[in-house]
């Protein structure tokens, strides 16, 4: 299995390589697919496109570079999300693009894109038990500058996401939370091929395995949540089971029907060593969409700036 993974990642990677093989350091903008919920097991597997568009605002930004060269301050985030189903959940493609701005340019080119950065792949999403979910996934990440020539990122990864829906497992918490729910995920991914990043904020060492959680606690049929990220990168140079580095988000999310508004505060320090530690508070703005389906999914990509 192991082999399989790898090949396919590689195989993905040399796409990213191919458009420019000089290496930077790589930012984490992936989410979860299909918006990181338990799937209903009435689903069909059948072909459809849903996912969310999003424009986000860094309300303070100390840190955050607009570049892959972490030249700038971002001020903007123009995204889109998208599962392309295959074959429902049992055959999807990711697609994530974000587009960055920089707050250091004179006029209106503080709201021109600084950065493009590119993630896709394949995934597969199983339903293993009552309230919970497997996804696997092979994603490769390309960043490049918009506005400029420059640094380039590109890495691939592997990762399986355990998904839980506490509401489904337990009917009567949901009725508690005024139809609400308690979900989330548990996930490890393996940095497959890594030619640049790294495993701390101040871009030491090369990043082996990451060790993710997401839970959220939702009440008033989704209108209003709370959420939590939580995010360990270990270092493959020192000790590669070990973490290096901890990212923390903290979010407040509103919802309506087919609109979501995030306020988050995120941030990322060094656990292993001293070191530079990188916080920002974020505003975000989400449309969802569903080609095909009247009832949308809420968005899971909660961080909507991910640190450098």
């Amino acid at each position: 299995m192991a082999h399989l993974a790898r090949a396919a990642s590689v195989a993905l990677l040399l796409v990213g390589i191919s458009l420019n093989p000089r290496p930077s350091y790589a930012l984490d903008k992936q989410g979860s697919a299909h918006g990181g919920k338990v799937g209903d097991t009435r689903e069909e597997s059948s072909f459809d496109i849903e996912g969310a568009l999003m424009v986000g605002i860094a309300l303070v930004n100390p840190t955050y570079a607009a570049r892959p060269d972490n030249t700038g301050s971002a001020l903007m985030r123009y995204a889109l999300h998208a599962d392309i189903d295959l074959l429902g959940r049992k055959l999807s493609i990711p697609l994530d693009v974000s587009l960055f701005s920089d707050r250091e340019r004179s006029g209106a080119k503080k709201l021109s894109p600084t950065e493009l950065d590119v993630i896709t792949g394949l995934t597969t999403t199983h339903r293993v038990g009552e309230g919970l979910d497997l996804e696997v996934g092979v994603r490769v990440e390309h960043d490049r500058p918009a506005d400029r020539g420059g640094f380039t990122q590109t890495y691939a990864d592997t990762r399986v996401r355990a998904l839980y829906s506490l509401a489904e497992i337990v009917p009567s918490l949901g009725r508690d939370l005024a139809s609400g729910d308690i979900s989330g995920y548990f996930g490890l991914g393996w940095f497959t091929v890594n030619p640049s990043y790294a495993a701390r904020p101040d871009n030491t060492g090369s990043a082996l395995l990451r060790y993710a959680a997401h839970t959220e606690l939702s009440v008033w049929q989704d209108r209003v949540s709370l959420g939590l990220d939580a995010t360990f990168f270990t270092d493959r140079r020192v000790t590669a089971l070990v973490p290096s580095e901890l990212d923390a988000t903290y979010e407040v999310i509103g919802h309506a029907g087919r609109y979501e508004l995030h306020l988050a505060y995120e941030r990322d320090m060094p656990i292993d060593r001293p070191g530079k530690v990188q916080s920002f508070v974020y505003a975000l703005f989400v449309c969802s969409f569903d080609l095909v389906h009247d009832a949308l999914k809420p968005v899971e990509g909660r961080g909507s700036i991910i640190s450098p």
